[in-house]
This record gives C-alpha cells, structure tokens and sequence, in this order.
C-alpha cells in the first residue's frame, strides 16, 4: 500500500525492530563488527549476532573480512556493511518545474537518476518514470527494486499524495512510501549528516519552493517534523508576488522568479537561471548584483526563522544557495547582521543538484528501516526471522 509520512522518523534508537535498529547502526558506521552493534542498538550480543546472520541472508548486510582489525579472530570480529549489490530503491521527485526518478542503494546512496523538465501544471507522467526506471535497472544487472518513495510539495502542484502515491503503487508494484517535499529534504540532510546532530537542527530550503523543516533528536531518537512553507513570508523586497502583496519569499527569491527578472532587464536570453549563473560568472555586473540581492534577502530570512526556532545548527540546503557560490559570504553576512541571538555558524547542504533524488530515495528507505524483514522479497526473507 502507499503510506504517507508527515513526520519522518529518521532514527527510533532502541524502539525500533532489532533488525531495523542494526540496519540503522551499520548505516550510521558504514562498517561495524557485531561487538561494535551491541551496545548502540541496546540488544544483547546474541540477539546481535542472529539478527546480523538473518540480515546477511536476506541480502541487505555483507562480511567485510578484509577491512577486520588485525588480531581479530572469528566472525564477531568480522565487519559488516550495507550490501549495495541486490536490491535498490526506487526514487520519485515531483518539483513545480522539474520530474526526477532515481534509484538508490541501501545505504541512501543515489546510484543513477534521469530528470526532465515541466511546468506547474502538467500532470504526472507516469509513463516517462517507468520508461528512465527500465533503462536504469538495465545497466544495473542483478539488481531488484525493494520499495519506492514519491516527494512533492503537492499543494503547489496540485496533487493528492494518497492518490499520487498510490498510483505511483499500481505503476510499478512496489510498497511506496510519499513525503512533503521539503521534510524530505531534511531528512535526507539529516541521515547522511548524522554525527554531531544532538538537540535541534533547522533546515532552510530555497529552489523553486521555498520553506524549513525542523530534526529533533533525543536520546538516540530523531524525527525529522514541523515543516512550514515560507511561500508568502515577507522580505523588504518591492517583488510583485501573484498572491497581490510585495516582497513575499518565493516571487523575490526562487529560482524561477529572478530568472525571470534577469530575462525581462535583458541580462539573459531566455528565463532560465543557468543563463544568469553564466552571466554572473562571466562578470556581467547586473547579473551578479541580482545574485547577490538574492543572497542577501536568503540570508536574512535564515536569521528570522534562526530567531524563531533557536536550534542548535542551521543548514542551508537547495539550489538556489548551492548553484552560485560565490555569493554565499553575502548570505553569512546578511544572516550575521540580522539574527538577534549569539552568533551561530552557518551550514551549506553537501549535495548540490542531487539533492531531489536523495530526498526521495531517503523517503523510500523508511519502511526499510522500520522492519528490513517486512519489505524483503519473500524467497529471501531468512527462515527464522519471525525468532528475532
């Protein structure tokens, strides 16, 4: 069935299944040895070893004798990994102006991805997902699709998640998993960020949709919640915004709208806001002075929401931080200027253009993690599973 998910739960700590809780540990490590699994997934050293034997079975974990500890002796001193080798998930991102379909290892790794443009308003084609999802799995021999995930921000292209989700299901067969768009995006942050994330983390996010999301983790759990659009938050710019109003975020600063400005002063041949990266870059003045306006209205946006929220960190995700960076110190100026709490340094996503597909492969994983026995193909679910 699609299931939908408000709130992503990106670590249950020891809540989790057992299966699940050394899945996440493993992931978390990259290698680790059953010893090593014990006392983070708070299972007993038994309990460890015949879930990581059902696990390496079912064909999600693989031994990893050649990156052992010199002296260790037997397989409890064996590593174990993440298996990028059989199964795969199977990403679906849906933007206001972009359609990208992925797939992913286990671990949240994008293996592949296609993308093709479109506008607001075009339906879903679901024909063209599957046509680049069977193209992909060809240079991908061996490999099996294991779950999906579809993100959208479905309000601004306006879509039903159920429905979506669940025709993305009958597609392709799968159990898929669907997400908000931007707390998607967070988690992805989120998981693949991991060490030194305690307390509160804030994500902004700025493309074409614009809003922050907000990871809590306690106590070895985190959940990635409170997403909020900033479509119409209001900034000092005199943008006309289509809601009737000045200054709202999305029209000043989206990618779409200064790439639009850029055209209608004749800096860019065509509204898109690659041709205004090249401009800038070229040294057209006007272009980078557009850029660095952006700039610094995002940066003293980050600095209000930073006031709102008082988290810990703060990171800065999405292309429009990411795909000129030689304006990102005017970003860390303006948010330095405006935030009215000590001074906090700023993060900037790792992951550029790729960002979209990772969310939705992340969001894919859910189930995953939840219970890695529940989703396997039934010739490879261990025997004894049900014992653990």
């Amino acid at each position: 069935m699609a299931q939908q998910s408000s709130t992503i739960v990106v670590s249950r700590g020891r809540f989790g299944s057992p299966a699940g809780r050394v899945l996440e540990q493993v992931r978390g490590r990259g290698l680790a040895t059953r010893d090593e699994l014990a006392g983070p997934t708070c299972l007993s050293a038994r309990t460890v070893a015949r879930t990581v034997a059902s696990l390496l079975e079912g064909g999600l974990l693989r031994e990893r004798p050649d990156r052992a500890r010199a002296g260790s002796i037997g397989r409890p001193g064996t590593p174990v990994e993440i298996d990028p080798t059989l199964y795969v998930t199977v990403g679906v991102h849906v933007g206001t102006r972009l359609l990208t379909v992925a797939v992913g290892d286990p671990a949240g790794r994008v293996v592949d991805s296609r993308t093709t443009d479109k506008l607001p308003a075009d339906p879903l084609d679901l024909d063209w997902v599957g046509s680049r999802l069977v193209e992909m799995l060809r240079t991908l021999p061996g490999r099996r699709p294991l779950v999906a995930g579809m993100v959208a921000p479905w309000r601004d292209i306006g879509l039903d998640q159920h429905a979506t989700g669940a025709a993305l299901r009958e597609a392709l067969g799968l159990e898929v998993t669907t997400s908000e768009h931007i707390a998607a995006v967070a988690a992805a942050e989120y998981i693949h960020r991991r060490h030194g994330t305690a307390g509160i983390t804030t994500y902004l996010y700025v493309r074409n949709t614009t809003g922050f999301a907000v990871a809590r983790e306690s106590g070895g759990e985190a959940e990635v919640s409170r997403a909020a659009r900033l479509t119409h938050f209001p900034t000092r710019a005199d943008v006309p915004c289509s809601c009737g109003r000045t200054g709202c975020l999305e029209a000043s600063t989206s990618d779409h709208a200064v790439a639009v400005r850029a055209h209608a002063a004749g800096l860019v041949d065509e509204p898109v806001v690659e041709a205004l990266y090249e401009a800038a870059g070229a040294g057209v003045p006007a272009a980078r002075e557009l850029l660095v306006e952006r700039a610094r209205l995002l940066g003293e946006t980050a600095a209000l929401v930073r006031d709102m929220i008082d988290p810990d960190r703060m990171i800065l995700v999405g292309q429009a931080f990411t795909d000129f960076p030689g304006v990102l110190d005017e970003v860390v100026a303006a948010f330095a200027g405006t935030t009215t709490l000590p001074p906090l340094d700023l993060s900037f996503t790792r992951f550029g253009a790729g960002i979209q597909a990772l969310a939705a492969c992340t969001v894919a994983l859910a189930p995953v993690y939840d219970d890695p026995f529940a989703v396997l193909p039934t010739p490879f679910r261990p025997a004894h599973s049900h014992a653990l």
